[in-house]
């Protein structure tokens, strides 16, 4: 399980360096992902504005200006 979210991770980082914003991740990569299980819900940081991503696992995919990271 693990490694299915850390690939899914890099691959939303990897889009995100080719130019891909969050709304074309979000529909072409994590809506229909089966470890996605919620819409994204808006958050802050100590960065700023994030949008977190519930995962299955119970985690969450965290997206901020840092890019994308599981928290």
């Amino acid at each position: 399980m693990a490694d299915v979210v850390s690939e899914l991770v890099r691959a939303c980082n990897t889009a995100r360096a080719k130019g891909m914003d969050f709304p074309t991740i979000w529909q072409t990569m994590l809506k229909q992902h089966p470890y996605v299980v919620g819409r994204p819900l808006q958050d802050q940081n100590e960065v700023g504005p994030a949008l977190r991503v519930p995962l299955v696992t119970g985690r969450h995919l965290i997206f901020d200006a840092s890019g994308f990271r599981l928290g």
